[in-house]
C-alpha cells in the first residue's frame, strides 16, 4: 500500500537523493529527446552521455562506499556505520557510548573511542575514494563516449559517401544531398550528507564537459544545461519551498516546515487537542539552551516527550532497525532538534488563535496538510519544467540560431577532415 505521507516527505526532503533523481530523470529525457531533433549522432551521444552519467550519478558514489566500508573499514575492524562527527563533543560521545542500543555497539564504539585518530583518517578517505572514483568513473565514460561517436561518424560518412559514388556509377537513383539537423566541519559535512556530495560530483562533472567540449557550439551547449541544471537541482528548490513556507505563515496562518509525515500521521494533532503537547514544549524549553551533552541525554530519557517523538518520525533521530532504541551511531544533528521545537511551538500558537476563533482541529490540521502538499508538488513541478522544458528549449535555440548551428560539429569538422585525407570526397 502507497504512504501518501511518506511521498510527500520524501519529495519534500532537501537531504534525501530522490527529488535529485526526479529531477534528473526529467531533465536527461527531455534533452536527450530534443538532441535527436537536431541529428541522429547527435542524439545518440547525448543519450549516452545523460543515461551514462544518471547511472554513475546516482549509484557511484553509494556504491564505492560500500566497497570501502566492506573492504578498509572491515579490514581495521571499525564500525562503519558510526558517524564521524559524534567525536566533536567528548561529553556527547560519552553519552553516545551510554545509551548504545546493544552491547556489540557498545563495543564497537569505545574501540572507535581509543582510536579516533585512525577512524577519522579512514572516514575521511572513505569521502575521498568514492568521489574521486565516481569522478573518474565519469571521465572514463567521457572518453569512451567520444571515441565512440567520432569511430560512429567516420563509419557512417564513409559508408554515406561509398553508397552515393555507387548510384552515381550506376546512375539509378538520382543522387540528394544530405540534410543534418543535428578536513574541518565543511568536509565532514559534505562527506556525510548525500546532497552535498553530489554538488561535489555535479560540480567535477560540469568542469568535465565544458573542458572536455569538442567544439565551441558542444561548449554552449553544455554551458546552459549545466548552468540551469545546477541552480534548479541544488538552489531553487530550498529557495522555493522557503517562499512557499513563508506564504503559508503569512497568508493562512499555518505553519509547514515540519515533515509530511508528522503532519499527516494524526499523532500531533491528538497532542495539540488532549494539551500534552503544552508539557512537551515546556519541558524542552527548560533543557533548549543548555550544554549538547544534556540535550542529547533529555532525548534518551523523554521518549514520550512530543518534540523527540516528532524527530523520531523525521528521521532527525535514527531508530535501531524496528526496535524502539536510537541507534547512537548515527549522527543527531541538535540544531535540527531546536528546530523542530520552534516549528513545533509556533504551529501550535497557530493552533490555539484558530480554534479560539472556532476553527476545529480536523479543519486546522486539513489546512497544514493540504498547504504542504501543494508546496511539495509546486517545488518539484516547478523544477522539473525548468528542467525538461525551459532548458531543452533553450539549448536548441541556441544551436539552431547561429550559422551553421544546424549540423552536429563534431560531425562537420570529421567530414573535413575525411576529405582532407581523400577518403571522402
Amino acid at each position: 500500500m502507497v504512504n501518501v505521507a511518506s511521498i510527500f516527505s520524501t519529495l519534500g526532503n532537501p537531504n534525501s537523493l530522490i527529488p535529485l533523481a526526479v529531477k534528473d530523470v526529467s531533465s536527461t529525457t527531455a534533452i536527450t529527446a530534443s538532441s535527436f531533433l537536431t541529428g541522429k549522432e547527435e542524439g545518440q551521444d547525448r543519450l549516452i552521455d545523460e543515461v551514462g552519467t544518471q547511472i554513475i550519478w546516482l549509484m557511484g558514489i553509494p556504491a564505492f562506499k560500500w566497497l570501502f566500508d566492506k573492504t578498509i573499514f572491515k579490514a581495521y575492524g571499525l564500525d562503519s556505520k558510526f558517524d564521524v562527527r559524534n567525536l566533536k563533543d567528548k561529553d556527547v560521545f560519552e553519552k553516545i557510548k551510554e545509551y548504545a542500543p546493544t552491547d556489540d555497539i557498545k563495543k564497537n564504539i569505545e574501540k572507535i573511542g581509543k582510536k579516533q585518530g585512525l577512524f577519522k583518517n579512514v572516514a575521511l578517505y572513505k569521502f575521498f575514494f568514492a568521489t574521486g572514483a565516481t569522478i573518474a568513473s565519469y571521465i572514463g565514460l567521457t572518453r569512451a563516449k567520444q571515441a565512440y561517436t567520432e569511430n560512429k561518424i567516420k563509419q557512417n560518412l564513409i559508408k554515406e559517401f561509398n553508397e552515393n559514388k555507387e548510384k552515381e556509377n550506376n546512375s539509378t537513383i538520382k543522387q540528394e544531398n544530405p540534410s543534418f539537423k543535428g578536513l574541518g566541519e565543511i568536509v565532514k559535512n559534505f562527506a556525510f550528507s548525500p546532497v552535498k556530495n553530489m554538488w561535489i560530483l555535479d560540480g567535477a562533472i560540469t568542469g568535465e564537459r565544458l573542458a572536455d567540449s569538442r567544439s565551441p557550439q558542444e561548449f554552449a551547449g553544455y554551458s546552459i544545461k549545466e548552468g540551469l541544471y545546477l541552480f534548479f537541482m541544488y538552489y531553487a528548490g530550498g529557495k522555493i519551498q522557503e517562499m512557499l513556507e513563508k506564504r503559508a505563515d503569512k497568508k493562512y496562518h499555518k505553519s509547514i516546515g515540519l515533515d509530511a509525515r508528522v503532519i499527516e500521521n494524526g499523532k500531533l494533532q491528538k497532542a495539540f487537542v488532549d494539551g500534552t503537547i503544552k508539557k512537551s514544549l515546556e519541558a524542552f524549553e527548560k533543557i533548549k539552551d543548555k550544554k549538547d551533552a544534556d540535550i542529547y541525554e533529555f532525548l534518551h530519557k523523554n521518549p514520550d516527550n512530543e518534540i523527540v517523538k516528532v524527530a523520531k518520525d523525521s528521521d532527525i533521530i535514527s531508530m535501531l532497525g524496528k526496535t524502539d532504541k536510537i541507534d547512537t551511531r548515527k549522527y543527531i544533528n541538535l540544531n535540527d532538534i531546536k528546530s523542530t521545537y520552534e516549528k513545533i511551538d509556533k504551529l501550535y500558537k497557530q493552533f490555539l488563535e484558530a480554534t479560539s476563533k472556532g476553527e476545529t482541529a480536523d479543519t486546522f490540521f486539513k489546512g497544514v496538510k493540504k498547504l504542504k502538499r501543494h508546496s511539495v508538488i509546486t517545488n518539484i513541478a516547478t523544477c522539473i519544467f525548468a528542467l525538461s522544458v525551459v532548458t531543452p528549449a533553450a539549448m536548441l535555440v541556441k544551436r539552431l540560431l547561429g550559422k551553421d548551428n544546424s549540423e552536429f560539429q563534431t560531425k562537420k569538422e570529421i567530414r573535413e577532415q575525411l576529405i582532407k585525407e581523400g577518403i571522402i570526397s
